[in-house]
């Protein structure tokens, strides 16, 4: 096969398992092995940086690229490629709609995320379903360019969000029954493979993904090997290279060593 020069990491049931709230560690020994052997290591998740940061993804990783919030943005060596970011009135004038009207939100940036707590319960119950690290109080952000905007609010409550996003043409994304995603269009994660393949003049055949859901598909479609861990949903695994075993069953690791990206 041909030698692999990167790979492509989705996050949550991939090297993060969930059961455990935890990194699978033959993954993660795995995926040392393979950058020490020289292969570039890059995340490729629907998570903001700051969550990853927050979960200490890289301090555990020799992470070369991240391509974060489902493609919204590719930084590579500390290097943003691209941003899909709002244009910094657009971005002031929702925040002041949605403070004016009294919403709790989470501003998503390149670097952090914010929040504002103005109802107590609906920001517990998503945080309780969805294992993420607490943002950034409200009072610390500082006019950043803006990646995406989550207003936590029910369906019965979203008329004047909606309202915005249609007038604006923006994309409205509700990924939760206390949750909805603003962002200036919609985020794909081949993007940002995309974007990393001319900056480092890769070609599709050097370039591995890993992933388990559906917003992982576009990455199997841009990479030759796409690997659909067990526990991936069944559209996912139509559509990979590959199926490997489940996360707890070290799926990564062992498709690692199928492939021989590893000894």
């Amino acid at each position: 096969m041909d030698k692999i020069k990167a790979i492509f990491l989705d996050f949550d049931w991939t090297l993060f398992d969930h059961k455990v709230r935890d990194f699978n560690k033959k993954g993660i020994e795995g995926l040392k092995k393979a950058y020490e052997n020289g292969v570039k290591l890059i995340i490729n998740s629907a998570r903001s940086n700051y969550s990853l940061k927050g979960l200490n993804t890289f301090n555990l990783l020799p992470i070369d690229g991240r391509i974060v919030s489902n493609g919204g943005a590719a930084i590579f060596d500390g290097k943003v490629l691209y941003a899909d970011l709002f244009p910094i009135n657009l971005s002031n004038e929702f925040i002041k709609l949605l403070n004016d009207n009294n919403f709790s939100y989470n501003i998503v940036t390149l670097e952090n995320n914010y929040i504002k707590a103005a109802n107590k319960d609906i920001v517990n119950d998503f945080y309780q379903v969805f294992y993420e690290p607490f943002p950034l109080d409200i009072s610390l952000y500082k006019n950043e360019e803006v990646l995406a905007i989550q207003v936590l609010c029910y369906e019965k409550d979203e008329k004047l969000v909606k309202e915005f996003s249609e007038k604006h043409h923006l994309l409205y994304n509700r990924f939760a029954e206390n949750n909805v995603e603003i962002a200036t269009k919609e985020f794909v994660k081949s993007k940002g493979i995309e974007t990393i393949y001319n900056y480092l003049n890769l070609k599709k055949d050097e370039a591995m993904a890993f992933g388990d859901d559906l917003n992982d598909i576009s990455m199997f479609h841009i990479v030759k090997y796409g690997v659909c861990m067990g526990n991936g949903k069944d559209e996912a695994k139509k559509e990979a290279f590959y199926v490997t075993d489940n996360i707890e069953n070290d799926g990564l690791y062992k498709a690692l060593k199928y492939f021989d990206v590893i000894n």
